[in-house]
């Protein structure tokens, strides 16, 4: 990625259908935590542009790290709405927050907010900073809302899918 040498294959997809399936994956460990995870998706939702594979990295990632960070008995909702041109989601956590001045560096590589924490249960501080990156190369952005104590709001927007645009790539 830091050669940008990050090839992606931009495609219709179901904002449904992509949610789901990485739900479907957090179910197990959310479980074995006593995490109740849930989503709330508005009926009509339009499909999004967006490389499946590096997309699936990115709310797994928020996903693994809520699991990671909420305490059991806690909660965990994967929410998206229709914002413009963009599609913004949204993993809400109850875990145990993020500190205000740290808020602005999380999405920085090797950072870590509390490293005696991070020792516990590992990681590298890699994973923000490559959803960053993989959100933005998709055109969209990525950010948190914080509170210690009472949990976290990661939300990362993906554009909306248009057809005239897919055609125009495409060279037709």
């Amino acid at each position: 990625m830091d050669a940008d040498r990050l090839e992606l294959e931009i495609r219709r997809l179901s904002v449904s259908q992509f949610v789901e399936s990485c739900i479907e994956t957090a179910q197990r460990p959310a479980k074995e935590k006593d995490l109740n995870l849930s989503v709330k998706l508005p009926e009509r939702l339009p499909d999004i542009a967006a490389d499946r594979p590096r997309l699936t990295e990115v709310l797994q990632n928020l996903l693994d790290n809520a699991i990671q960070y909420t305490p059991s008995g806690g909660q965990i909702r994967v929410s998206a709405a229709a914002n413009g041109n963009e599609v913004v989601f949204t993993v809400s956590d109850t875990g145990i927050g993020i500190p205000r001045s740290d808020q602005p560096r999380i999405f920085e590589r090797f950072y870590r907010v509390d490293v005696a924490r991070s020792r516990e249960v590992g990681g590298t501080g890699l994973g923000l900073a490559i959803a960053k990156h993989l959100v933005e190369a998709q055109g969209g952005r990525i950010w948190v809302e914080s509170e210690v104590g009472r949990g976290s709001q990661f939300h990362f927007t993906v554009p909306v899918f248009e057809p005239e645009r897919a055609a125009s790539r495409l060279g037709q």
